[in-house]
């Protein structure tokens, strides 16, 4: 008992006990000062480092939406830092902040060796991570570049080894998106409203490069809903729609006169010639006949003859104020020399051989016929019942042109102001008014004017086409640019005929009151195209031809298509169609103006809601280049048969942004970039720290 009261009493050995106990304990403490303490100031420099690196990379990619160079920008900017790239991920995701709107994310993960905190622990290294995520701004989820409106049908829809590139941009689908093996979307990111996420059984959906995509489900607004220039291109329609035709010219009002003959009696011609007030001269060696009227100021004449094989000099120094009044028809042959004045035909003229006709006013009464060589030279012209050419070469100078509605077919087809069956030149400028339109039959060529302030204003043939053209024909319209020109056409633009060539002039407006069919080649000239109906290539046939010295099948740039869809389209694939490109319509060009009011308007389709004709890209129509805003809001936008749609491929500042209210793409490629952004939006690129 008494050496068990002196053990608890002894106190040797006490301070090896208690260093025993302590020394882990103050080995803790400093391992938790001195290691973890510094991994707590190196996670924090990491955390600056990962702000400074997402923040640039942000704004590198706001510059130029290029997910490398912001990839290259956010690892410089930490290797500055002292952190080296293996250590450091970058990558564009969905913003956990805003729906809708990506973002740059940077992780920075480092290791910090442990020495003192290995008596407590078997680690042997601390990992020290930190991440940050900066928003790019809100303007590259919506409303992107390629959108289907209608949350009732089904959106986005792909097959037969379609690929949608849209690099710099997003794709959206207020529905579903359907990409099956075989097809691909590759944007910067895909939004989606539908119950489902999008169907990709062989993950065809990526980002730029292959990276990873940014797919969100959300609601997309139509970005040109309220869009002013929009819908002032579409106010027009309403001006169109109630154009009226010119009237035809009226006949003119001619008294009796004396006839004359031009025969092979000397005696007989000249006394006839003497009761008009004239002198009449003969020579023999070149069988021809000199009228001379001086400078009366009237001279009628009943019926002028001309016979076989006679050559005639009508007043050919006559005084240009002199007015020739003609009761009856004329017949040309030979060679006729007209000299200046106004001439009056109250019935037919009728030329063949080589018929010339001074400066000077015209007025016809009945149907004028052009054969051989004609030339009328410059002045104004008024055809009450049509002008036909049946062969040959016909020419007139500048001046002002009315032309009434004949009284005949034209090659078959309906009653026009203007049927051309040879070669018909109208120089410039010149103003034309073809109340019954025309018709270009096939293989003939046709130029209206030259230089730059023409004007038109044409009307409907008798079977409702303002412009026919025949399959090889050439049809060259002079543009009319000028502070007076108009260019207005009431009835279809009917270019029936395969391998024809159709230039249309430059003008501010086109306002046509009526559909546009195309079957061959045709420059579509600079301006806005107002179209109170359906604009169809290939319906019926065609494609590419030579034409204005080059092959191709449509170029149009600095155009705007404003298309009412009033009608749709009957023929072929184009049928219920308002826009179309068929029957190997291959490598079409279609560029929007750049500035102006419709800057970045391509096509502009019917945007009531009780109208939902769409658009279509079928047969062949292949490689079709189409720079601006291609917009159905309430039609769809479908592709098959091969067809291809990109933007510019020589431009990068061009774009093509499809907005229907579905997109369904088979067998072809879409390469889409955004035009024009929603105007209603307050959206920044500012570039914020979010996360």
């Amino acid at each position: 008992m008494r050496f068990f009261r002196r053990f608890l009493q002894n106190r040797d050995g006490n301070v090896l006990i208690i260093s025993a106990l302590v020394i882990p304990l103050l080995l803790g403490m400093a391992a938790l000062v001195t290691e973890y303490g510094g991994a707590l100031v190196e996670r924090a420099d990491n955390q600056r480092i990962a702000d400074l690196s997402a923040y640039a990379g942000a704004l590198a990619y706001n510059k130029n939406k290029s997910t490398n160079q912001m990839t290259a920008t956010a690892l410089s900017v930490a290797v500055l830092n002292g952190v080296p790239a293996a250590n450091v991920q970058v990558g564009l995701v969905a913003s956990p902040k805003t729906t809708g709107v990506s973002a740059v994310s940077v992780s920075i993960n480092t290791y910090k060796t442990l020495l003192l905190a290995r008596v407590l622990s078997d680690r042997e290294q601390l990992q020290i991570y930190a991440n940050s995520v900066a928003e790019v701004g809100a303007q590259p989820q919506t409303p992107g570049c390629m959108l289907a409106l209608d949350g009732t049908q089904t959106g986005i829809t792909l097959s037969g080894g379609v690929s949608i590139s849209a690099p710099k941009c997003t794709v959206s689908s207020n529905n579903t998106v359907t990409v099956p093996c075989g097809t691909s979307i590759s944007a910067l990111g895909l939004n989606y409203n539908s119950s489902a996420a999008p169907s990709q059984p062989c993950n065809g959906i990526t980002g730029p490069g292959g990276t990873a995509a940014v797919i969100t489900k959300t609601s997309t607004p139509d970005p040109l809903a309220g869009n002013s220039a929009v819908a002032a291109a579409v106010a027009r329609i309403a001006t169109v729609a109630a154009l009226s035709t010119a009237t035809a010219p009226t006949a003119p009002t001619t008294p009796n006169g004396n006839n004359i003959d031009f025969g092979w009696n000397p005696g007989s011609t000249q006394g006839q010639a003497n009761s008009l007030g004239c002198t009449a001269s003969w020579a023999s060696s070149s069988s021809t006949w000199t009228l001379d009227c001086g400078s009366k100021t009237i001279v009628n004449i009943g019926t002028l003859t001309i016979g076989g094989g006679i050559n005639l000099n009508f007043a050919t120094s006559g005084a240009a104020t002199t007015t020739y009044n003609f009761a009856g028809d004329l017949t040309t042959s030979a060679t006729t020399n007209f000299g200046p004045g106004t001439y009056n035909f109250a019935k037919t003229l009728t030329t063949a051989g080589t018929t010339t006709f001074g400066a000077g006013t015209y007025n016809f009464g009945k149907q004028v016929t052009t054969a051989g060589t004609t030339a009328f030279g410059a002045g104004t012209f008024n055809f009450t019942k049509g002008l036909t050419t049946s062969y040959g070469t016909t020419t007139f100078g500048a001046g002002t042109f009315k032309i009434g509605r004949s009284d005949n077919a034209c090659n078959g087809g309906g009653q026009v102001s203007l049927c051309n069956a040879s070669s018909l030149t109208f120089a410039g400028p010149s103003t034309f008014e073809l109340p019954g339109g025309y018709n270009n039959t096939g293989g003939a060529t046709l130029t209206f004017g030259s230089g730059s302030t023409n004007s038109y204003k044409i009307g409907p043939g008798s079977n409702g086409d303002a412009i026919t053209l025949g399959g090889g024909s050439t049809t060259i319209m002079a543009d009319a640019t000028g502070a007076s020109s108009v260019f207005q056409v009431i009835g279809n633009v009917n270019g029936g005929g395969g391998g024809s060539c159709f230039v249309v002039p430059a003008a501010a407006q086109h306002d046509i009151e009526g559909n546009f069919i195309g079957s061959g080649a045709i420059l579509l000239g600079a301006g806005v195209y107002t179209v109170d109906g359906y604009f169809a290539l290939g319906g019926n046939g065609g494609g590419s031809a030579t034409c204005n010295g080059s092959t191709f099948s449509v170029s149009g740039a600095n155009v705007t298509l404003v298309l009412s869809g009033k009608t749709k389209s009957s023929s072929g694939s184009c049928n219920g169609y308002v826009f179309c490109v068929a029957a190997g319509y291959s490598n079409i060009v279609l560029t929007a103006p750049q500035t102006g009011a419709t800057a970045k308007l391509a096509v502009i389709g019917p945007t009531s809601s009780s109208n939902t004709g769409g658009a279509t890209f079928a047969e062949g129509g292949s490689n079709a280049q189409i720079s601006g805003a291609f917009y159905f809001p309430y039609g769809p936008i479908t592709m098959n048969g091969g067809s291809s749609v990109l933007g510019s491929t020589t431009d990068t500042s061009k774009c093509l942004q499809m907005i229907g209210s579905l997109i369904t793409l088979s067998g072809g490629t879409a390469a889409a970039s955004e035009c024009i952004s929603a105007s209603s939006s307050s959206a920044s690129s500012k570039v914020s720290l979010v996360q």
